[in-house]
């Protein structure tokens, strides 16, 4: 606006010669103001409206107020309506939307003075009284409305942290009820099946199978109590399955590819592989699976196959929770997918996790 502004005075000025304006004053006052207009335009474009941006505004302005009566004619300056009084209108706009309100209204009354003094040297019949009026009702007028603009973008961007704050909680809080899920997942998982199946009388007597496995539950819930890897760490995937592999108590025919994945998308392939082998342990009558790893089209995805008897899925008690909750759940838990197909030539758990 100011460059709007700036430009179509100086046209305007140029437009107006009449005595007593002399060329020789009105040509280097235009020119200078067209210069200043588009420099004043593009350092605000560019950096805002700095203090010293601002302060040479007022004091071009000023200058110009006191040259009246050399680059205004004199019907124009009784009328109110010269090329500089539009300079002035705009200098006080200015100043109002770049100063707080104490130094807006100092920054016009010098503007306003200025343009006074210069009326009254070029001899208006007025004094320059009527002018001076409009400017300082421009500047109170400026002033406020600047004041009422700040206190509204104040309130405005009180709203908005508070909104950045709410959704914040609200974030840590979804967060932390996942968390809470896939913890709950995890016990509802193996270690509550063994239990239970115990507990309704599935097992009377200790045997050296149920002592591993309990051995290794316990080893697997001191594991996840003490996990305090941060939510944004990558962990080594391929590492994590070779030590589940490892204590399995089986002959496991590995094929990792290297693939680092989020540690809590870890902890689910990782505990849905340890059940895969569990399962193969204790229900598949073969004493070897293989597991693989690979990474194509940007996709994680392990398998576990073993050559043993199969199962029957549509056969599986509702209390059995190894394949539905320590499995599917857990990957499905992070945004995975688990699959899980079986038949008398053996059992393939497919766990597929994409970024």
């Amino acid at each position: 606006m100011r460059g709007i502004t700036g430009f179509v005075a100086g046209i305007a000025g140029l437009l107006s010669i009449a005595p007593p304006v002399a060329t020789e004053w009105l040509l280097p006052a235009v020119a200078i103001t067209f210069v200043w207009t588009g420099l004043f335009a593009w350092i605000a474009w560019r950096w805002g409206l700095a203090v010293w941006l601002v302060t040479g505004e007022i004091l071009l302005t000023t200058v110009l107020c006191l040259l009246q009566d050399r680059l205004v004619a004199a019907e124009l300056l009784a009328g109110g309506a010269s090329w500089i009084a539009g300079v002035v209108t705009m200098t006080i706009v200015v100043v109002s939307l770049a100063w707080p309100p104490l130094a807006a209204v100092l920054g016009g009354l010098v503007v306003a003075v200025a343009h006074l003094v210069g009326a009254q040297a070029a001899g208006v019949a007025d004094g320059g009284y009527t002018a001076a009026g409009i400017n300082i009702v421009q500047i109170g007028a400026t002033a406020v409305l600047a004041t009422l603009l700040r206190s509204a973008a104040r309130a405005a961007d009180k709203q908005l942290s508070q909104l950045r704050d709410f959704e914040q909680r609200a974030t840590i809080e979804q967060e932390r009820r996942t968390d809470e899920r896939l913890q709950n997942s995890r016990m509802h998982g193996s270690f509550l099946a063994t239990l239970m199946v115990i507990g309704a009388g599935g097992i009377r007597a200790t045997s050296p199978m149920l002592r591993e496995t309990a051995a290794a539950q316990l080893l697997e819930l001191e594991r996840i109590a003490q996990t305090t890897e941060p939510r944004t760490a990558f962990v080594a995937l391929d590492q994590r399955v070779h030590e589940v592999a490892a204590r399995a108590g089986l002959k496991v025919k590995e094929h990792l590819s290297p693939c680092a994945v989020p540690w809590f998308v870890a902890d689910a392939f990782t505990e849905a592989v340890a059940e895969a082998l569990a399962n193969v342990l204790r229900h598949a009558r073969t004493e070897s699976a293989e597991v693989s790893l690979t990474t194509d089209d940007g996709q994680v995805r392990i398998e576990i196959v073993d050559h043993g008897t199969g199962f029957d899925r549509a056969s599986v008690p509702d209390h059995r929770y190894g394949i539905r909750i320590s499995i599917i759940e857990r990957l499905e838990a992070v945004g995975g997918t688990a699959d899980v197909t079986s038949d008398s030539q053996g059992t393939r758990v497919d766990l597929r996790w994409s970024p």
